[in-house]
């Protein structure tokens, strides 16, 4: 099978130079490597717009063929426009962006799953990172789940040939009873970026691949721990941010035989495992739980209680709050005797606020008695992230305050 890989750059030439150099170190080469540069944008990104062309112009150690647009179409168009044109002579296609850097067996890993699985209907896409969920192991270095990543990942000619930008996708999705479930587990967050980009702050392809597969109830092959490193997540890329994230990246120290299920399935616990993983809530829905919480906490108020009293009758005396915003800053003010040890976020724009440090959920100490959550639209997904934290106690705001009010009612 002809497989085609297609490398897609821009203005950034630290980034492009690292993914390139790691791509030139894999256990296989690329057959034939595309080279896609979008057209420049401004004359602010001119000097490292070169900088790219550059490079890309010099990769010598496999075959190449350098496609430079004439003017910029931006990610999403430049990624659909390259993958169509790989496969006007290729069966099977391998992408990687500028920030994805490749574990030296990246290669060997897409090849033999584009090969393993190419005549396997139910499969659409390999992902080539892993999302940090627990998912069940299988005694192999992937499994099968119903979501497709875009940090490297690789399909075949027939697959993509589904491709479309249908904006009535998700309508068409909840009106069937089994894909609307599926949607509800691989993909709801979808609907955020399906809205960003009819309001034009988002400008993704990966949506609406992700949106078909989950329509067609389609299998994507993902590794337990990742054959990419996304470096994008620095402020240098459109989309991400800055934003510190946990990424579980298969070991360098020895590259080991690459092992595929040969069973096409979905992973054991897939519902559990990933309860929430993909979850989105409207702005409605968070306004409606904030409304709920302060509704609450005026009756707490009225009635002379308090939550720093609830808890230091509970002997709590060291806690952690996840998340911040207006509800966070109310209970900070009305805490004295109560120490916030620290601030837990999914992703850490900051590493401290009001001099309290924020920290991820794999940062969390065992003298932290309570977690609190601020952003309770999101509980079941936060408790499955500190779920392996037996001997702290999970609360969201709402049910603390709760528990306060009960306990006033008592005496």
């Amino acid at each position: 099978m002809k497989i085609g890989t297609a490398v897609f750059t821009y203005n950034r030439s630290k980034h492009t130079e690292q993914v390139l150099n790691e791509l030139s170190k894999n256990t296989i080469l690329p057959e034939k490597l595309f080279l896609f540069q979008d057209g420049l944008k401004n004359e602010n990104d001119k000097v490292e717009w070169e900088k790219v062309k550059e490079i890309i112009r010099g990769v010598n150690w496999c075959e190449t063929e350098v496609i430079e647009a004439n003017q910029n179409k931006g990610l999403a168009n430049s990624i659909v426009d390259g993958v169509n044109y790989v496969f006007e002579d290729y069966e099977a296609i391998i992408v990687l962006e500028d920030d994805c850097v490749p574990h030296p067996q990246f290669m060997e890993y897409m090849v033999q799953s584009l090969n393993q699985y190419a005549k396997n209907l139910e499969v659409y896409c390999i992902n080539a990172y892993g999302w940090p969920v627990e998912a069940k192991e299988n005694g192999t270095d992937a499994y099968f789940c119903g979501r497709a990543g875009s940090w490297g990942w690789g399909t075949w000619k027939e697959c993509w040939a589904e491709y479309e930008r249908e904006y009535t996708l998700i309508g068409k999705i909840k009106k069937d009873r089994k894909a609307n479930e599926r949607f509800h587990i691989w993909g709801q967050d979808l609907e955020s970026y399906v809205l960003g980009n009819v309001k034009g702050n988002c400008n993704s392809w990966a949506t609406f691949f992700a949106l078909k597969i989950i329509e067609k109830d389609g299998l994507c092959l993902t590794p337990y721990n990742s054959f990419v490193y996304n470096i994008g997540l620095d402020g240098t890329g459109v989309h991400c941010g800055a934003l510190p994230y946990e990424q579980r990246s298969r070991s360098k120290d020895e590259l080991l035989p690459i092992k595929l299920p040969s069973k096409v399935e979905l992973v054991a616990d897939y519902q559990k495992t990933y309860e929430g993983w993909f979850s989105w809530t409207p702005i409605e829905k968070k306004l409606e739980c904030y409304n709920g919480v302060m509704e609450q906490w005026i009756k707490m108020l009225v009635q002379g209680y308090s939550i720093e009293s609830y808890l230091l009758k509970k002997q709590i005396n060291k806690i952690a709050v996840w998340g911040r915003g207006k509800l966070f800053n109310l209970l900070y003010e009305q805490l004295s005797c109560v120490k916030i040890e620290a601030i837990i976020e999914s992703y850490m724009t900051d590493k401290c606020y009001k001099d309290i440090p924020i920290i991820s959920s794999y940062e969390i100490t065992d003298d932290i008695q309570l977690i609190i959550i601020i952003p309770i639209y999101d509980i079941n997904q936060i408790r499955n992230k500190v779920q392996n934290y037996k001997n702290i106690q999970v609360l969201g705001i709402d049910e603390l305050i709760s528990n306060v009010n009960k306990e006033a009612e008592l005496y």
